[in-house]
C-alpha cells in the first residue's frame, strides 16, 4: 500500500452518497514558506470544529431514524473516524517526512460502517484528530509549510492544506448535520 494510491488503495469510484468527499472541494492553496500563525489558528479551529460536530451528531441521534442524505449518523461519525485515520494522518505524516508523496481522491464511502458503534467512532475520531494535531505542533516550520505531496485534484499539498482540507471536511458535515437540526447552530 503506497502513498501514491491513497490508504488502503482508494481512489475515486462509484457514485458519491453525500456529494462530496473527504478531501473537500476547494482548490489547492500554494505552497508557501512556514506560516506559524496559519497554524496556530488552524490548531484553534479544529478542535472546536470536531466538537460542534460531536454535539450534532449526538443531538440528533435522539432521533435513531436521523440521516443526512443517504448515511444514517452512525455511518457519518464512521466516515469522520476513518477518514481522518486512514487519509489526514497518513498522508499528513508522508509530507512531512519529506516523501513528496502522490494522492489520489480518498474516499470511503463504499465502506460499511455497519458494525460500528455511534460512540466508538467518536472516540476514535477524537483520538486520531488529537494526536494528528499533537504531531503537527511537534513538526518544524519546514515540514508544517514547505514540504509538499502531489493531490491528483488540488496541487501541491503541504500539512498545512491538508489540515485546512480536514477543517472544511468537518464544516461540510456541519452543514448537513444543521439542515438535519432544522437551522443553523451558530
Amino acid at each position: 500500500m503506497g502513498a501514491r494510491r491513497g490508504a488502503r488503495g482508494r481512489t475515486a469510484r462509484g457514485r458519491r452518497l453525500v456529494g462530496r468527499g473527504a478531501d473537500g472541494r476547494q482548490p489547492a492553496l500554494p505552497a508557501t514558506g512556514p506560516q506559524t500563525g496559519m497554524n496556530d489558528a488552524l490548531f484553534e479551529k479544529l478542535a472546536p470544529s470536531q466538537q460542534l460536530v460531536i454535539a450534532m451528531l449526538r443531538i440528533a441521534a435522539e432521533d435513531s431514524s436521523a440521516r443526512v442524505g443517504a448515511w444514517n449518523l452512525r455511518d457519518i461519525a464512521a466516515h469522520l473516524a476513518a477518514t481522518e485515520r486512514d487519509c489526514y494522518e497518513p498522508r499528513i505524516h508522508a509530507i512531512a517526512s519529506g516523501e513528496n508523496p502522490s494522492f489520489g481522491f480518498f474516499t470511503n464511502d463504499e465502506d460499511d460502517f455497519s458494525g460500528i458503534q455511534l460512540e466508538s467512532a467518536l472516540e476514535e475520531w477524537i483520538a486520531t484528530r488529537s494526536r494528528l494535531i499533537d504531531y503537527v505542533r511537534a513538526l518544524d516550520g519546514e515540514q508544517r509549510g514547505r514540504l509538499t505531496g502531489h493531490h491528483e485534484r488540488y496541487g501541491e499539498v503541504t500539512v498545512e492544506r491538508y489540515l485546512e482540507i480536514a477543517l472544511e471536511h468537518d464544516q461540510d458535515h456541519l452543514r448537513g448535520l444543521e439542515r438535519l437540526a432544522g437551522g443553523l447552530t451558530r
